[in-house]
């Protein structure tokens, strides 16, 4: 998923920005959740200011 289906999947472009993210013990997903959403919408904006990165 996270090596070859969401890179090609956000490369095509007509399916939106997708991201991978596996959440392994229950009590803490809600706040891994959160960083990950961050993280990832931290990325998109860097991308969009920094696209030669």
């Amino acid at each position: 998923m996270e090596t070859y289906w969401v890179p090609g999947v956000n490369r095509h472009g007509s399916y939106g920005r997708w991201a991978f993210a596996e959440f392994t013990v229950v009590y803490e997903i809600e706040s891994d959740f959160e960083a990950k959403v961050e993280e990832e919408f931290n990325n998109m904006i860097e991308e969009h200011v920094n696209p030669c990165r």
